[in-house]
């Protein structure tokens, strides 16, 4: 498409909506992966500034309170680019690039963060700024740097957060670290978290443990942590090279390391 014609595409769209632009297209849902079998759902992409639609590139440029909508999935931001495949007569939507207090809202799950990239063929975005974070029915991950979720496998989607990460669950466990590794089931629920560096847990009673490294099961509602372990409970103080913690009934072993190195304690009756 020319200069002159993207120009009327824009013009066009400001006539019919009275204020700002909006197109109105068919794409695979944001959820799903662009071959999908699924029949295609409408896409709404709005704009108070300007709409581009590049034919030639492959291109819809919404800028200005941006607003991309399809199914229960929906983004906005100050600008948002859609790529899609030009081979064909669907226009499948494969690549989503937001920037500019973006917010992604899809069913019961919500990210933000300062930019989103969102590949469709990959089930996979990845939410960037200083601020990011992804909050769903039974938790919320937040991080300083970037936040990547991948939804390949939609009963094991996979969280992982750099950046001073927390993970607040909704039953009041906190994991933290500079790096969390989350797995979390379609409806929200954890499974499994990693954490390195930093890291450190506290349970719905206030209990504090610190560690290099630790890993945390929610089957069991037990944490392993590694390295470095010191554990605080209001004045009580255990340390060692590795300990576990129960969430569900407050007991936590401190173990000493291969070198045999004996742990310590600082109980207050």
């Amino acid at each position: 498409m020319n200069r002159s014609n993207r120009y009327l595409v824009k013009i066009l769209c400001k006539i019919a909506l009275g204020v700002g632009s909006y197109i109105i297209l068919t794409a695979p849902a944001f959820a799903q992966t662009a071959s999908s079998a699924t029949a295609p759902i409408p896409i709404t992409i709005e704009a108070n500034d300007s709409l581009e639609w590049n034919q030639t590139d492959g291109t819809y440029i919404a800028k200005g309170d941006a607003y991309v909508e399809q199914g229960q999935a929906n983004i906005s931001a100050n600008h948002i680019i859609a790529n899609y495949a030009t081979e064909g007569e669907t226009r499948d939507i494969t690549q989503v690039t937001a920037t500019g207090s973006v917010t992604y809202i899809e069913g019961e799950n919500t990210a933000k963060g300062d930019k989103l990239d969102y590949d469709l063929t990959s089930s996979l975005y990845v939410l960037t700024g200083k601020n990011a974070s992804v909050t769903g029915p039974k938790g919320t991950m937040t991080a300083t740097e970037s936040i990547t979720y991948d939804s390949t496998d939609n009963d094991n989607r996979k969280v992982t957060a750099i950046g001073k990460a927390h993970y607040k669950n909704s039953d009041g466990r906190n994991v933290f670290g500079d790096k969390l590794i989350a797995y979390i089931g379609a409806d929200g629920t954890l499974k499994t978290i990693d954490a390195y560096d930093n890291t450190k847990v506290i349970t719905a009673q206030g209990t504090v443990a610190i560690a290099d490294k630790l890993n945390y099961i929610a089957s069991t509602s037990m944490a392993n942590l590694d390295g470095n372990v010191e554990i605080t409970d209001k004045e009580n103080i255990m340390r060692g090279a590795r300990a576990e913690v129960n969430f569900d009934n407050e007991i936590s072993k401190i173990l000493s390391g291969p070198t045999g190195k004996r742990v310590t304690g600082i109980l207050t009756p």
